[in-house]
């Protein structure tokens, strides 16, 4: 089923919240952030609207849509671009309250935010942060439209994007359906993380 891609906006929170909320099990980071919380609604959508929210704000967010139903989102963000334009934080001390009560969770989320970033493979890559597609869109052209608005600024800009992911399928997708190579595999906290990162500009896709 085809698929239309348009930016999200801070009035799209809600759905873009929702929705990465059903796929954080699946990524491997998050799903270390909220340990046996992963099954906890609640704590799911927390951790999913502080992950995508500051991005919305600064319109890094793209959106795939079937029959006007959201069905993926892409979050990503070139180097340069600052997330609090107006001198106002992406996140504040409020937004971690609720964490700050739970042991390990607590610990867990501070390691998280504490840790040194993964390096990016060129000082100006884009980077590609989270990526997520509902099972039942999954097989139709989500994923590949999402890419394909990161991938125009990309050419237009003559930049790389890069990638970590720890989900070996997604790494396979970018090396061998969207002609990423990988530069770099990281194991923190147990978990083995893949970079990948494309041509400097990408190769169009059609």
């Amino acid at each position: 089923m085809l698929t239309a891609e348009r930016t999200l906006t801070r009035a799209d929170l809600r759905p873009a919240t929702a929705l990465l909320a059903r796929a954080l099990e699946e990524i491997p980071l998050y799903r270390w952030v909220l340990g046996e919380h992963i099954t906890d609604p609640t704590l799911c959508e927390w951790l999913a609207e502080i992950l995508v929210r500051p991005y919305l704000d600064s319109g890094f967010v793209v959106g795939s849509h079937q029959n006007e139903h959201l069905v993926g989102i892409l979050i990503w963000h070139p180097h340069d671009v600052d997330l609090s334009p107006e001198g106002e934080p992406p996140l504040v001390p409020a937004d971690f309250v609720r964490a700050a009560t739970i042991p390990g969770l607590r610990e867990r989320l501070i390691r998280f935010l504490t840790s040194p970033q993964l390096p990016s493979p060129a000082p100006d890559a884009v980077d590609v942060r989270i990526a997520a597609v509902l099972p039942e869109a999954r097989g139709a052209d989500a994923l590949t439209g999402m890419m394909r608005e990161v991938e125009r600024f990309c050419v237009s800009a003559v930049r790389p994007y890069y990638a970590w992911t720890g989900s070996e399928r997604l790494r396979d997708w970018f090396v061998h359906e969207w002609g990423a190579a990988p530069f770099a595999t990281e194991r923190r906290d147990g978990l083995d993380l893949y970079g990948v990162v494309s041509e400097r500009p990408p190769r169009l896709r059609v």
